[in-house]
């Protein structure tokens, strides 16, 4: 349970440094904290690629989990598109990432469904 809380906790703070919430950061600073969230964000994707449910209630609540972090991202993406093509600044990174996305759903769920 520990992990479930500090592994993304550690990861959010991270993310929240590169804000530079508090002025100006050295560059070498800056690189060090990318390879820290580099880091925990692979240690990240290492626990929820290996998470699994002991029986069907444990698997329930992972992919209600699942689904929510999936909508709020999309959520999260596509309203940074709708305010940056408002404000005639469309960064190419914000709909490459929501596409990669959307398409690895699509993928991953006709391939899961084809194979199981």
């Amino acid at each position: 349970m520990a992990k479930d809380i500090l592994v993304p906790a550690v990861f959010i703070a991270l993310l929240a440094l590169l804000l530079e919430p508090f002025g100006f950061m050295p560059s070498m600073a800056v690189m060090t904290v990318l390879i820290l969230c580099v880091a925990a964000f692979a240690l990240f994707a290492l626990f929820i690629w290996r998470e699994k449910g002991d029986d069907e209630r444990e698997r329930v609540h992972i992919n209600r989990a699942d689904r929510i972090g999936f909508i709020f991202g999309a959520v999260v993406l596509l309203a940074a598109i709708v305010a940056q093509s408002l404000a005639h600044m469309l960064s190419p990174w914000l709909v490459a990432a929501l596409v990669a996305m959307v398409a690895a759903k699509a993928v991953a769920l006709i391939y899961q469904k084809n194979t199981n």
